[in-house]
């Protein structure tokens, strides 16, 4: 009898703590930062974050709607005592474009990218199999050559970098001659399996 009179006055403890923290203590306050394609407000409402939210009840469950979210890479929510949360997020940014589906270098599609974005985005066109997950593999490989247009076709990639166009049959090839091609300097750079070969012209 004791040992259920203890349980009930337990329970009864513990809905009484939770009652309280649904009123105390609660959220005045909210940091955001990192964030460039969301305003504060979209963030906010993605995160279902607001002042008067109760602060022990704001974890990183309340952020599963906003991890779900393609712009988000990752989210990282922070309490502080009394009445402050800090929203960390990592947002993707467009990397590459087709003219009218737009992708992060992970491949994630980004919808929402405007016309005048697109404009300074790598441009990726071709025919034949599609080959987005090859050409963003190479768009990454070559960042610092600032890769303008990936074109493709079944037997390779042609990429416009900012001072040279380079053929390679694939992502693989150039990995295999990459230090062969960061020694070579042309107009056109073309890798085979065999090596590299460069032309001025």
């Amino acid at each position: 009898m004791k040992v259920r009179s203890l349980l009930l006055l337990l329970l009864f403890l513990l809905g009484a703590l939770v009652i309280t923290t649904r009123f105390y203590p609660t959220v005045t306050r909210i940091e955001v930062s990192g964030n460039e394609h969301y305003s504060d407000e979209q963030l906010l409402t993605l995160a279902h974050l607001s002042p008067g939210t109760p602060l022990l009840w704001v974890n990183t469950f309340s952020l599963r709607k906003l991890a779900l979210d393609p712009w988000i890479a990752r989210a990282r929510l922070i309490r502080h005592w009394p009445d402050t949360i800090s929203l960390m997020v990592w947002e993707r940014r467009p990397a590459a474009s087709d003219g009218e589906t737009s992708w992060a270098l992970d491949g994630t599609v980004l919808v929402g990218v405007s016309a005048s974005e697109r404009e300074t985005l790598i441009r990726l066109r071709g025919w034949g199999p599609p080959r987005t997950e090859e050409a963003l593999a190479l768009a990454t490989l070559l960042e610092e050559y600032e890769p303008k247009v990936i074109s493709y076709t079944p037997e390779g990639f042609e990429i416009q970098l900012s001072e040279t166009l380079l053929f390679t049959p694939s992502v693989e090839a150039l990995k295999n001659h990459w230090a062969a091609f960061r020694g070579q300097r042309g107009k056109r750079v073309a890798v085979y399996p065999w090596g590299v070969s460069i032309a001025n012209d």
